[in-house]
């Protein structure tokens, strides 16, 4: 889902409305939206998986050489929401 998409759907529900959060597909738990950070890169590892890479960390706070994280910073920016818990 784009944000363009997630604006559009939430501007059809009310606005007051708690977020939250599942955990998983199943529903085996969930948890209060506590955040929202659009300075990160995702890059997936499957289809249904992979890893975000905050932009205001550095390199070598992912054991990345320069050059690889420069490459990096050149991915399109995704939206992570994050849960209280």
């Amino acid at each position: 889902m784009k944000v363009k998409e997630l604006i559009e759907r939430l501007n059809e529900m009310d606005g007051e409305s708690e977020v939250i959060v599942q955990n998983d597909v199943e529903g085996n738990g969930f948890s209060p939206l506590a955040g929202i950070d659009d300075q990160a890169r995702y890059i997936g590892d499957t289809e249904y998986s992979g890893f975000v890479y905050y932009t205001q960390y550095d390199a070598s706070d992912y054991c990345l050489e320069e050059d690889e994280w420069d490459e990096l910073l050149k991915k399109p920016r995704c939206v992570v929401l994050f849960p209280m818990n």
